[in-house]
Protein backbone atom coordinates (compact mmCIF):
# COMPACT_ATOMS: atom_id res chain seq x y z
CA UNK A 1 0.00 0.00 0.00
CA UNK A 2 0.86 3.56 -0.22
CA UNK A 3 1.36 3.99 2.92
CA UNK A 4 3.32 1.06 3.49
CA UNK A 5 5.78 2.63 1.13
CA UNK A 6 5.67 6.12 2.70
CA UNK A 7 6.84 4.61 6.08
CA UNK A 8 9.37 2.73 4.45
CA UNK A 9 10.72 6.07 2.82
CA UNK A 10 9.98 7.82 6.09
CA UNK A 11 12.03 5.33 8.12
CA UNK A 12 15.11 5.68 5.65
CA UNK A 13 14.93 9.63 5.58
CA UNK A 14 14.92 9.65 9.29
CA UNK A 15 18.34 8.05 9.69
CA UNK A 16 19.79 9.31 6.66
CA UNK A 17 18.93 12.78 7.14
CA UNK A 18 19.72 13.16 10.27
CA UNK A 19 23.76 11.99 9.07
CA UNK A 20 23.69 14.63 5.91
CA UNK A 21 21.96 17.15 7.97
CA UNK A 22 25.31 16.87 10.34
CA UNK A 23 27.91 16.21 8.33
CA UNK A 24 26.26 19.08 6.59
CA UNK A 25 27.12 21.54 10.30
CA UNK A 26 30.35 20.08 10.64
CA UNK A 27 31.34 21.16 6.90
CA UNK A 28 30.07 24.51 7.44
CA UNK A 29 32.45 24.69 10.91
CA UNK A 30 35.34 23.94 9.48
CA UNK A 31 35.27 26.29 6.56
CA UNK A 32 38.66 27.54 5.70
CA UNK A 33 40.53 30.98 6.12
CA UNK A 34 38.05 31.52 9.25
CA UNK A 35 34.87 31.74 7.31
CA UNK A 36 33.50 29.54 9.58
CA UNK A 37 33.52 32.61 12.01
CA UNK A 38 31.43 34.69 10.32
CA UNK A 39 28.43 35.66 12.31
CA UNK A 40 25.90 34.99 9.38
CA UNK A 41 28.17 31.32 8.82
CA UNK A 42 27.63 30.74 12.02
CA UNK A 43 23.69 31.18 12.20
CA UNK A 44 23.55 28.62 9.31
CA UNK A 45 25.68 26.40 11.14
CA UNK A 46 23.47 26.11 14.14
CA UNK A 47 20.13 25.88 11.80
CA UNK A 48 21.97 22.69 10.34
CA UNK A 49 23.62 21.32 13.82
CA UNK A 50 19.79 22.14 15.61
CA UNK A 51 18.32 20.41 12.39
CA UNK A 52 20.33 17.12 12.63
CA UNK A 53 19.63 16.94 16.60
CA UNK A 54 16.03 17.28 15.82
CA UNK A 55 15.97 14.57 13.50
CA UNK A 56 18.42 12.30 15.63
CA UNK A 57 16.01 13.06 18.60
CA UNK A 58 12.57 12.52 16.68
CA UNK A 59 11.06 8.99 17.25
CA UNK A 60 11.35 6.90 13.92
CA UNK A 61 8.32 6.65 12.14
CA UNK A 62 6.06 3.31 12.23
CA UNK A 63 2.66 4.91 12.31
CA UNK A 64 0.88 7.23 9.90
CA UNK A 65 0.69 9.71 12.65
CA UNK A 66 4.57 9.37 13.40
CA UNK A 67 5.17 9.76 9.87
CA UNK A 68 2.87 12.60 9.65
CA UNK A 69 4.38 14.62 11.88
CA UNK A 70 8.06 13.78 10.73
CA UNK A 71 7.00 15.45 7.17
CA UNK A 72 5.83 18.11 8.67
CA UNK A 73 9.18 18.65 10.68
CA UNK A 74 10.70 18.40 6.92
CA UNK A 75 8.87 21.44 6.29
CA UNK A 76 9.32 23.37 8.88
CA UNK A 77 12.98 22.47 8.13
CA UNK A 78 13.09 23.24 4.57
CA UNK A 79 10.95 26.64 5.31
CA UNK A 80 13.61 27.50 7.87
CA UNK A 81 16.61 26.96 5.84
CA UNK A 82 15.60 29.30 2.59
CA UNK A 83 18.51 32.23 3.29
CA UNK A 84 21.48 29.52 3.78
CA UNK A 85 22.68 30.46 0.23
CA UNK A 86 22.57 34.54 1.12
CA UNK A 87 23.71 33.95 4.75
CA UNK A 88 26.58 32.17 3.08
CA UNK A 89 27.32 34.91 0.53
CA UNK A 90 27.13 37.80 3.48
CA UNK A 91 29.59 35.66 5.06
CA UNK A 92 32.29 35.61 2.32
CA UNK A 93 31.63 39.44 1.63
CA UNK A 94 32.48 39.94 5.56
CA UNK A 95 35.66 37.78 4.63
CA UNK A 96 36.23 39.40 1.36
CA UNK A 97 36.29 43.20 3.25
CA UNK A 98 38.09 41.79 5.77
CA UNK A 99 41.12 40.81 3.98
CA UNK A 100 40.79 42.99 0.99
CA UNK A 101 39.95 41.89 -2.75
CA UNK A 102 43.97 40.70 -4.03
CA UNK A 103 44.26 38.58 -1.22
CA UNK A 104 40.96 37.46 -0.97
CA UNK A 105 40.82 36.59 -4.78
CA UNK A 106 44.14 33.86 -4.02
CA UNK A 107 41.62 32.45 -1.41
CA UNK A 108 38.47 31.95 -4.12
CA UNK A 109 39.58 28.91 -5.43
CA UNK A 110 39.65 26.87 -2.17
CA UNK A 111 36.19 28.69 -1.34
CA UNK A 112 34.79 27.96 -4.73
CA UNK A 113 35.98 24.02 -4.17
CA UNK A 114 34.29 23.86 -0.53
CA UNK A 115 31.09 25.87 -1.17
CA UNK A 116 30.67 24.16 -4.39
CA UNK A 117 30.82 20.64 -2.70
CA UNK A 118 28.16 21.85 -0.01
CA UNK A 119 25.78 23.22 -2.18
CA UNK A 120 26.22 19.73 -4.10
CA UNK A 121 25.61 17.94 -0.66
CA UNK A 122 22.99 20.40 -0.22
CA UNK A 123 21.01 19.69 -3.03
CA UNK A 124 20.61 16.38 -2.31
CA UNK A 125 19.69 17.02 0.71
CA UNK A 126 16.61 18.85 0.00
CA UNK A 127 15.92 16.87 -2.97
CA UNK A 128 14.89 14.14 -0.51
CA UNK A 129 13.06 15.97 1.69
CA UNK A 130 11.10 17.72 -1.19
CA UNK A 131 10.36 14.89 -2.57
CA UNK A 132 9.45 12.87 0.38
CA UNK A 133 6.77 15.56 1.12
CA UNK A 134 5.21 16.37 -2.38
CA UNK A 135 5.07 12.73 -3.13
CA UNK A 136 2.42 12.82 -0.26
CA UNK A 137 -0.01 13.86 -2.58
CA UNK A 138 -0.38 11.85 -6.47
CA UNK A 139 -0.39 14.53 -8.87
CA UNK A 140 -0.69 12.96 -12.57
CA UNK A 141 2.41 13.20 -14.84
CA UNK A 142 4.54 13.30 -11.09
CA UNK A 143 6.57 11.13 -9.30
CA UNK A 144 7.97 13.53 -6.19
CA UNK A 145 9.18 16.32 -7.45
CA UNK A 146 10.36 14.97 -11.07
CA UNK A 147 8.21 15.78 -13.62
CA UNK A 148 7.63 12.72 -16.04
CA UNK A 149 7.21 14.97 -18.82
CA UNK A 150 9.14 18.61 -18.17
CA UNK A 151 8.86 20.99 -20.70
CA UNK A 152 11.65 23.60 -21.21
CA UNK A 153 9.73 26.14 -23.73
CA UNK A 154 7.05 26.33 -20.63
CA UNK A 155 9.67 26.88 -18.05
CA UNK A 156 11.42 29.39 -19.86
CA UNK A 157 8.55 31.30 -20.75
CA UNK A 158 7.83 31.49 -17.26
CA UNK A 159 11.21 32.46 -15.84
CA UNK A 160 10.94 34.65 -18.73
CA UNK A 161 7.82 36.68 -17.09
CA UNK A 162 9.80 36.51 -13.41
CA UNK A 163 12.83 38.29 -15.40
CA UNK A 164 11.02 40.61 -17.00
CA UNK A 165 8.80 41.65 -13.85
CA UNK A 166 12.32 41.63 -11.73
CA UNK A 167 13.72 43.56 -13.85
CA UNK A 168 11.19 46.13 -14.22
CA UNK A 169 10.46 46.53 -10.78
CA UNK A 170 14.27 47.47 -10.31
CA UNK A 171 15.08 49.25 -13.11
CA UNK A 172 12.21 50.56 -14.93
CA UNK A 173 12.57 49.12 -18.23
CA UNK A 174 13.04 45.29 -19.62
CA UNK A 175 13.92 43.97 -23.33
CA UNK A 176 10.78 41.18 -24.26
CA UNK A 177 12.13 38.12 -24.11
CA UNK A 178 11.27 35.48 -27.21
CA UNK A 179 11.14 31.75 -26.46
CA UNK A 180 11.33 29.48 -29.50
CA UNK A 181 11.39 25.71 -29.75
CA UNK A 182 13.09 23.91 -32.28
CA UNK A 183 11.82 20.38 -30.95
CA UNK A 184 8.27 19.06 -32.10
CA UNK A 185 8.55 17.22 -28.03
CA UNK A 186 11.74 18.69 -26.05
CA UNK A 187 9.96 16.79 -23.24
CA UNK A 188 12.49 15.30 -20.36
CA UNK A 189 11.97 14.01 -17.28
CA UNK A 190 13.38 16.30 -14.60
CA UNK A 191 13.00 18.51 -11.62
CA UNK A 192 11.03 21.76 -12.99
CA UNK A 193 11.96 23.81 -9.91
CA UNK A 194 15.69 22.88 -10.38
CA UNK A 195 14.96 23.82 -14.04
CA UNK A 196 12.79 26.58 -13.49
CA UNK A 197 16.04 28.23 -10.97
CA UNK A 198 18.41 28.04 -13.62
CA UNK A 199 16.67 29.49 -16.17
CA UNK A 200 15.53 32.46 -14.19
CA UNK A 201 18.86 33.01 -12.37
CA UNK A 202 20.66 32.98 -16.36
CA UNK A 203 17.43 35.63 -17.86
CA UNK A 204 17.94 37.50 -14.98
CA UNK A 205 21.79 38.44 -16.16
CA UNK A 206 20.72 38.65 -19.63
CA UNK A 207 17.83 41.21 -19.19
CA UNK A 208 19.95 43.25 -16.57
CA UNK A 209 22.67 43.54 -19.44
CA UNK A 210 20.49 44.94 -22.44
CA UNK A 211 18.87 47.58 -19.80
CA UNK A 212 22.62 48.40 -19.02
CA UNK A 213 24.40 48.95 -22.05
CA UNK A 214 21.03 50.59 -23.33
CA UNK A 215 20.78 53.70 -20.75
CA UNK A 216 17.75 55.44 -21.26
CA UNK A 217 16.39 53.56 -24.33
CA UNK A 218 12.49 52.38 -23.40
CA UNK A 219 12.04 48.56 -22.74
CA UNK A 220 10.10 48.77 -26.22
CA UNK A 221 12.76 49.69 -27.91
CA UNK A 222 15.43 47.80 -26.45
CA UNK A 223 16.77 44.29 -28.63
CA UNK A 224 15.00 41.38 -27.37
CA UNK A 225 16.64 38.51 -25.76
CA UNK A 226 16.13 34.73 -27.50
CA UNK A 227 15.61 31.75 -25.92
CA UNK A 228 15.94 28.84 -28.21
CA UNK A 229 15.11 25.14 -26.95
CA UNK A 230 16.52 22.01 -29.06
CA UNK A 231 16.53 18.10 -28.18
CA UNK A 232 19.25 16.25 -29.61
CA UNK A 233 20.36 12.61 -28.81
CA UNK A 234 22.37 13.27 -25.31
CA UNK A 235 20.89 16.91 -24.07
CA UNK A 236 17.86 19.15 -24.12
CA UNK A 237 19.80 22.67 -24.74
CA UNK A 238 18.64 25.94 -23.75
CA UNK A 239 20.50 28.84 -25.42
CA UNK A 240 19.54 32.29 -23.97
CA UNK A 241 21.21 35.09 -26.13
CA UNK A 242 20.97 38.31 -25.71
CA UNK A 243 22.61 42.24 -26.96
CA UNK A 244 23.75 43.18 -23.34
CA UNK A 245 27.15 44.37 -24.83
CA UNK A 246 29.23 40.91 -23.49
CA UNK A 247 32.02 40.09 -21.04
CA UNK A 248 35.81 41.18 -21.03
CA UNK A 249 37.50 38.21 -21.94
CA UNK A 250 39.74 38.98 -18.45
CA UNK A 251 36.63 37.95 -16.17
CA UNK A 252 35.49 34.75 -17.98
CA UNK A 253 37.67 32.73 -15.65
CA UNK A 254 35.62 34.06 -12.81
CA UNK A 255 32.41 33.85 -14.14
CA UNK A 256 31.52 30.33 -12.02
CA UNK A 257 32.95 31.45 -8.94
CA UNK A 258 31.13 32.75 -6.01
CA UNK A 259 30.64 36.40 -5.53
CA UNK A 260 32.08 37.38 -9.04
CA UNK A 261 29.18 39.35 -10.15
CA UNK A 262 28.96 41.55 -12.60
CA UNK A 263 26.48 43.92 -11.38
CA UNK A 264 26.22 46.28 -8.33
CA UNK A 265 25.65 44.96 -4.89
CA UNK A 266 22.37 44.65 -3.88
CA UNK A 267 20.65 47.36 -1.55
CA UNK A 268 22.12 46.38 2.44
CA UNK A 269 23.89 43.45 1.19
CA UNK A 270 26.67 44.84 3.38
CA UNK A 271 24.49 45.20 6.62
CA UNK A 272 24.73 42.49 8.66
CA UNK A 273 21.79 43.21 10.80
CA UNK A 274 19.61 42.28 7.54
CA UNK A 275 21.02 38.85 7.07
CA UNK A 276 20.77 37.75 10.67
CA UNK A 277 17.85 35.46 10.93
CA UNK A 278 18.99 33.40 14.01
CA UNK A 279 18.24 29.75 14.62
CA UNK A 280 15.50 27.96 12.91
CA UNK A 281 11.93 28.94 13.92
CA UNK A 282 13.05 32.51 13.81
CA UNK A 283 13.56 33.10 10.24
CA UNK A 284 10.57 33.66 7.87
CA UNK A 285 9.91 35.60 4.76
CA UNK A 286 10.93 39.44 5.33
CA UNK A 287 11.28 42.27 2.86
CA UNK A 288 14.63 41.12 3.40
CA UNK A 289 14.32 37.97 1.72
CA UNK A 290 12.93 39.33 -1.14
CA UNK A 291 14.43 37.93 -4.54
CA UNK A 292 17.16 40.58 -5.69
CA UNK A 293 17.94 40.72 -9.49
CA UNK A 294 21.37 40.53 -9.16
CA UNK A 295 24.27 40.76 -7.34
CA UNK A 296 25.35 38.08 -5.27
CA UNK A 297 27.55 36.44 -6.97
CA UNK A 298 25.74 33.30 -6.67
CA UNK A 299 23.45 32.62 -9.67
CA UNK A 300 26.08 31.48 -12.22
CA UNK A 301 27.87 28.98 -10.25
CA UNK A 302 24.60 27.82 -8.69
CA UNK A 303 23.12 27.70 -12.13
CA UNK A 304 26.51 25.16 -12.91
CA UNK A 305 26.03 23.17 -9.68
CA UNK A 306 22.44 22.24 -10.35
CA UNK A 307 23.10 21.43 -13.95
CA UNK A 308 25.97 19.52 -13.22
CA UNK A 309 24.00 17.42 -10.63
CA UNK A 310 22.16 15.41 -12.91
CA UNK A 311 24.69 15.29 -15.81
CA UNK A 312 24.43 18.31 -17.42
CA UNK A 313 26.65 21.56 -18.01
CA UNK A 314 26.53 25.19 -18.46
CA UNK A 315 28.90 26.79 -21.05
CA UNK A 316 28.47 31.00 -21.50
CA UNK A 317 30.59 32.35 -24.75
CA UNK A 318 30.74 35.93 -24.82
CA UNK A 319 31.08 39.05 -27.61
CA UNK A 320 32.64 41.90 -25.75
CA UNK A 321 31.03 44.92 -27.57
CA UNK A 322 28.31 43.08 -28.59
CA UNK A 323 26.27 40.08 -26.19
CA UNK A 324 26.38 36.93 -24.48
CA UNK A 325 25.18 33.04 -25.24
CA UNK A 326 24.95 30.69 -22.53
CA UNK A 327 24.25 27.05 -23.03
CA UNK A 328 22.30 25.17 -20.33
CA UNK A 329 22.74 21.44 -21.00
CA UNK A 330 20.50 19.07 -19.49
CA UNK A 331 21.62 15.57 -19.74
CA UNK A 332 18.77 12.93 -21.53
CA UNK A 333 20.49 9.52 -20.93
CA UNK A 334 20.14 9.38 -17.71
CA UNK A 335 23.51 7.76 -16.86
CA UNK A 336 24.20 10.23 -14.29
CA UNK A 337 21.51 10.50 -11.97
CA UNK A 338 23.82 12.35 -9.42
CA UNK A 339 27.31 14.02 -10.36
CA UNK A 340 28.96 14.22 -7.44
CA UNK A 341 31.76 15.41 -5.92
CA UNK A 342 34.50 12.50 -4.67
CA UNK A 343 34.02 13.50 -1.47
CA UNK A 344 29.84 13.14 -1.31
CA UNK A 345 29.61 10.54 -3.89
CA UNK A 346 28.59 8.18 -1.36
CA UNK A 347 25.74 8.28 0.40
CA UNK A 348 26.47 9.61 4.20
CA UNK A 349 24.91 6.62 5.77
CA UNK A 350 26.89 4.23 3.43
CA UNK A 351 29.63 5.44 4.94
CA UNK A 352 31.30 8.46 3.55
CA UNK A 353 32.37 11.79 5.17
CA UNK A 354 33.17 15.08 4.69
CA UNK A 355 34.92 15.66 8.34
CA UNK A 356 38.03 13.62 8.66
CA UNK A 357 37.45 12.04 12.02
CA UNK A 358 40.48 11.82 14.62
CA UNK A 359 41.35 8.16 15.34
CA UNK A 360 40.00 8.37 18.87
CA UNK A 361 36.54 9.37 17.63
CA UNK A 362 35.41 6.92 14.53
CA UNK A 363 31.83 6.35 14.08
CA UNK A 364 32.44 5.51 10.84
CA UNK A 365 34.95 2.58 12.06
CA UNK A 366 31.61 0.23 12.87
CA UNK A 367 28.87 2.39 11.23
CA UNK A 368 26.28 -0.16 10.49
CA UNK A 369 26.15 -0.73 14.51
CA UNK A 370 25.00 3.00 14.89
CA UNK A 371 21.76 4.55 14.74
CA UNK A 372 20.93 8.10 13.04
CA UNK A 373 21.18 9.30 16.61
CA UNK A 374 24.56 8.02 17.87
CA UNK A 375 26.23 8.46 14.50
CA UNK A 376 24.59 12.60 14.08
CA UNK A 377 25.03 13.53 17.69
CA UNK A 378 28.57 11.99 17.70
CA UNK A 379 29.96 13.31 14.69
CA UNK A 380 28.53 16.88 16.50
CA UNK A 381 30.41 16.04 19.58
CA UNK A 382 33.21 14.53 18.14
CA UNK A 383 33.85 17.91 16.25
CA UNK A 384 32.85 20.05 19.26
CA UNK A 385 35.54 17.99 21.76
CA UNK A 386 38.60 18.62 19.29
CA UNK A 387 37.82 22.08 18.03
CA UNK A 388 35.76 24.68 20.47
CA UNK A 389 32.36 25.72 18.54
CA UNK A 390 31.81 28.88 16.65
CA UNK A 391 30.84 31.38 19.47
Amino acid sequence: TVDKYRLENARFLHRELAIRTAQRAVQLATLPFGLSEKRSVRDVFFWYADAATDLASSPCPHTVEEEARFTAMLKRMLRDHTAVVRNLAQGCVELRDEVGAERFHHMQESIDQVLGAFYTARIGLRFLMEHHITAQVENPGYSGILAKACRPDLIAGQAADDAVGLCLAHTGAAPPVEVVCKAPDPSITYVPSHMQYMVTELLKNAVRAVVESHPGVPGEDLPAVKVVVARGLEDVTIRISDEGGGIPRSRMNGLFSFLQSTAQEPEGMRDPARHRWGRPGEMRTTACNTPALAGWGCGVPLSQTYSRYFGGELDIKSMEGFGTDVYLHLNLLGDSCENLPPKVQGSPAAGASTWPTPPRYDPLRRHNAYSARDYSEGLLQGYLAHKKAPP
